[in-house]
Order: C-alpha cells, then structure tokens, then sequence
C-alpha cells in the first residue's frame, strides 16, 4: 500500500472519529485503529494528535467553494449567479457534514480549528461582496452594505445545514425544501438590489 494511500485512509478516518467524538475524546490508538495501521505509523505521518487534526482540516476544507470553476459560471446576472452559490453552498456542505460537526464541537475551544473554520466564511462573505460590488459599479443593482448582505445570504443557508447537520434528515423534509429555501433567498435578494 502506498504511502499516500494509507496517509488519505488515516486522514478520512481521523475526520470520522474527530466529528464523532470530538478533539480531546478521539484517541490516536482509535483511529489508527479503525484505519487499520498501527499507532506508529500514525506518528510516522503526522508526528502526534494536533497535527493530525490540523491536517485534517487542511484536507477536508470545502476549497471547492471559490474554485476558479465557480467564477467562471457567474454570468453578471443576478438571479442566475446567487441561484448557482446558493446550490453550490448547499451541495458541498451537505457532503461536508463531518467537517461542519468538527468545527462545531471544537471552535468554541480549539484556536488552530476556529482559525481554519473561520476562513470559510470569511472568504464567501468576500467573494460575494466582490461580486456585488461589481455589479453595482456597472449600475446592474443599487449600491447597498454588500458585506452585510454577503454574510446575511450564507448565514441563512448555514443555518439550513445546521438543521440538518444537528437534528438529521431521515424523512428528507429539509433536502426537499432546499429548492424552495434557494428560491425564496434568491427573490428577496433581487427585490432588495434591483
């Protein structure tokens, strides 16, 4: 087995245990363990606990949000662009829930967690007021608080994923009603803006 291989397999892994059982509760021997290496070679990969969870973040951190492919779909028109950040938000995060759980247990007491998690949104919130910064610099829409507007947009699809990162989703109410929650959001933001 490669070296890559069973590096990706501790690392998968570590993020299961770490959103199952938090930080200070997983063990290395656990997820070792459940990775089927033995605890040395886990110490061989990433030395100890800390920089296994912190690569874990690296690792599993939805980069995918501001990929250069999602610039290249934005159109200039409105109602299409935040139709297409809101489904791409919700989609990678629902693929994402781990990683969501992980930053929900460990922000609140983990520093290197809150300030890798707290780039997320960070980054969103400045790509989306870019986005409308341009727009109203080309008088597409009116001139507003674009950072606020940002951070109101993801937050409200955050708290989606909340709901269904915390409570699940057996009977798929919350996924059925993501079209709806998407076009809703989407109409008030173009009734506020145009």
């Amino acid at each position: 087995m490669s070296k890559s291989s069973t590096r990706d397999r501790i690392i998968d892994t570590a993020l299961a245990i770490f959103s199952e059982k938090g930080y200070e509760a997983a063990s290395t021997r656990d997820i070792a363990g459940r990775a089927g290496v033995n605890e040395v070679t886990l110490f061989r990969h990433f030395r100890n606990k800390e920089n296994l969870f912190s690569e874990v973040l690296n690792a599993k951190f939805p980069t995918s949000l501001l990929s250069d492919e999602v610039n290249h779909r934005l159109t200039g028109r409105l109602r299409e662009d935040l139709t297409f950040l809101a489904q791409n938000y919700l989609e990678i995060h629902l693929k994402n829930l781990d990683f969501i759980r992980i930053g929900l247990m460990e922000v609140p007491h983990n520093p290197t967690c809150a300030s890798i998690v707290r780039t997320i949104p960070e980054r969103l919130e400045e790509h989306l007021a870019n986005y409308l910064l341009d727009l109203a610099a080309r008088h597409v829409i009116r001139d507003a608080n674009f950072k606020l507007l940002a951070r109101m947009f993801y937050g409200q699809l955050f708290q989606h994923v909340m709901l269904i990162c915390s409570f699940g989703d057996d009977s798929g109410t919350l996924k059925a009603e993501r079209d709806e929650l998407i076009n809703t959001l989407v109409a008030m933001y173009v009734q506020t803006l145009v």
